[in-house]
């Protein structure tokens, strides 16, 4: 499952990712819903590693939300060649509390960087990093804020994909060693 997406599947797949957050908010009022997706700049956002790195995304908040105690109400995915989700409506009314333990896991995890995790509240609003004075995200290649050097474009598509591939090659060898 390794393709090239256009504009239009990119604009179909957030329309999808919008309609699913809206039916899980009316399933279940009150609570928080999590997106998690991955952070994979171009045109390229599926491959062998990248859903290894999704997959281990999904497994790292199953096991948050197990450990925090929150219970997950409902969930969906989403598989296609324009990129990976998986939806959690959580039983919590909290969101900037569940933002902040999305936050952790971003910030914690060797794969954290390449996870994009977005935190909802009750009235669909996504709740940002600043809400909670973090930093902004860092850029994959150089360390700084990432949307300067998106919008800069100061790295090329091969080097922040190649930097991508090896931070999950890295993680994969930590992982059988």
């Amino acid at each position: 499952m390794e393709e090239y997406v256009t504009l239009e599947d990119m604009l179909c797949f957030r329309e999808e990712k919008v309609r699913i957050q809206e039916e899980l908010r009316d399933r279940h009022p009150g609570e928080a819903v999590v997106a998690l997706g991955m952070n994979i700049p171009g045109p390229k956002k599926t491959s062998p590693h990248i859903l290894l790195a999704f997959e281990e995304g999904e497994k790292t908040l199953d096991l948050l939300f197990a450990e925090k105690g929150l219970e997950v109400l409902e969930e969906a995915e989403i598989k296609e060649k324009a990129g990976y989700l998986r939806f959690y409506s959580v039983k919590c009314p909290d969101a900037i509390f569940v933002k902040s333990l999305m936050i952790q896991a971003e910030e914690s995890h060797p794969l954290g960087r390449l996870f994009d995790i977005d935190v909802y509240d009750a009235d669909g609003r996504g709740i940002g990093r600043g809400a909670l004075g973090a930093s902004p995200r860092q850029c994959l290649v150089c360390g700084q804020d990432a949307k300067i050097c998106g919008r800069s474009r100061s790295h090329g598509l091969e080097e922040l994909y190649e930097h991508v591939d090896n931070m999950i090659r890295l993680w994969l060898k930590e992982e059988t060693d």
